[in-house]
C-alpha cells in the first residue's frame, strides 16, 4: 500500500469514526460545531449509517422546503440527494473536494411537510479522476421517491471538514 493510499484509508477511517458518532447521538447537522456548510446545516439532515462509500441520512420535511401544494419541493428533493452524495465523498477520504460536474434526477413520488425521509447516497465508481454516484430518496415506508445519479470531479481544494479532521477534529 502506497503512502497516498494509507493516508486515504486513515482520513476515511477518521472521517467515518466522526459520523458514527454522531449517528449514535442522533446529532443533526445543524447542532454540529465543526465546519459544517452553512445549507447541509440548514437542510438539518441526520446520519443513519455511514461506511466508506455509503451513507444513509434523514431529513424532516419543513414548510420552507415544501411546494404551493404542501409536497416537498423538487429543488429540495435535489438538494437532499446532492447533500447526501457530498457527505458519501467525504467518506472516501480524499484530501480534495468532489464538484458534481453534472446531476440527473427523476422524480417517482411525493412526500408532504412534516414527514420524513431517508437520502441513501452510495458511490457506484471511483475512477483516477471522477466519482460516479446515486442517491435515492425512501418515504418511512421505504417508497421510493427520487432518484439521483451524479460524476464529481476530484479537485486539489481542501475542505474545511477535512483540514479540520485531519488535525485531529
Amino acid at each position: 500500500m502506497s503512502q497516498n493510499e494509507k493516508e486515504l484509508e486513515k482520513r476515511s477511517k477518521r472521517m467515518l469514526k466522526l459520523f458514527t458518532m454522531a449517528a449514535e447521538s442522533g446529532m443533526k447537522f445543524g447542532d454540529f460545531k465543526g465546519p459544517i456548510p452553512a445549507f447541509s446545516k440548514w437542510l438539518n439532515g441526520k446520519i443513519i449509517s455511514a461506511k466508506r462509500g455509503e451513507v444513509l441520512i434523514e431529513f424532516e420535511v419543513r414548510a420552507e422546503m415544501a411546494n404551493p401544494t404542501g409536497l416537498l419541493h423538487g429543488g429540495m428533493q435535489c438538494a437532499m440527494m446532492d447533500d447526501t452524495i457530498g457527505v458519501m465523498t467525504v467518506t472516501l477520504g480524499y484530501e480534495g473536494f468532489l464538484i458534481s460536474i453534472d446531476f440527473h434526477v427523476d422524480y417517482l413520488g411525493k412526500v408532504k411537510v412534516g414527514e420524513k425521509v431517508k437520502v441513501k447516497g452510495k458511490m457506484v465508481r471511483e475512477g483516477r479522476n471522477i466519482v460516479h454516484a446515486i442517491a435515492e430518496i425512501y418515504n418511512m415506508e421505504n417508497e421510493l421517491i427520487a432518484t439521483s445519479n451524479s460524476n464529481l470531479l476530484k479537485t486539489s481544494y481542501t475542505p474545511e471538514i477535512v483540514k479540520a479532521v485531519d488535525n485531529g477534529l
